[in-house]
């Protein structure tokens, strides 16, 4: 540890970079267009919830009574902390508004499109790779994307997206 003083002594800070990689145009418009038809949204990622919520509220997944992060994850879910839920708990909150599972393995997915059905829901699943394949497959409409979809994912699927872009779904 004493090389650490020694070595980061009169350094000078110079700036910090900051990526956003943005929604693509009309997504938002799209889930506007879901919710308006009476179609739920459910955003399933593997990213941190933080990260998961503000591209929710982006895309307008989240209503705008959701503003703030403390609202907008009560409908957040970290993949691992929905699972260990009872599982009636688990089925009340899919009956529920739009939602985000995060940090969530592969075959959550595929559990969650089960759960949906349980429930007499149609779910239809978006996903591009080799993992989500059982999901694509397992769920009522499967749609893999066309360009950067694997070749297992559209197999898997019933529909394949040309564009990758989730408005030509809607």
């Amino acid at each position: 540890s004493s090389k650490f003083a020694e070595i980061e002594t009169g350094l000078t800070f110079v700036g910090m970079v900051a990526i956003k990689d943005p929604p693509r145009p009309g997504v938002a418009e799209s889930i506007d267009l879901c919710k308006q038809a009476g179609i739920r949204v459910i955003m399933i990622t593997g990213d941190a919830k933080a990260t998961a919520v503000a591209i929710a509220k982006d895309v307008h997944i989240f209503h705008d009574q959701d503003s703030n992060i403390l609202e907008a994850s009560n409908k957040a879910f970290d993949g691992r902390d929905f699972f260990a839920l009872p599982q009636s708990q688990q089925l009340e909150i899919l009956k529920s508004d739009n939602l985000v599972i995060c940090r969530a393995e592969p075959a959550d997915k595929q559990r969650l499109v089960k759960m949906l059905q349980s429930l007499d829901e149609i779910p239809a699943m978006t996903g591009d790779g080799v993992n989500d394949a059982p999901a694509l497959q397992q769920a009522s409409i499967g749609i893999a994307m066309g360009i950067s979809g694997t070749e297992v994912a559209k197999e898997a699927s019933d529909m394949v997206i040309v564009d990758d872009n989730f408005s030509t779904i809607v």
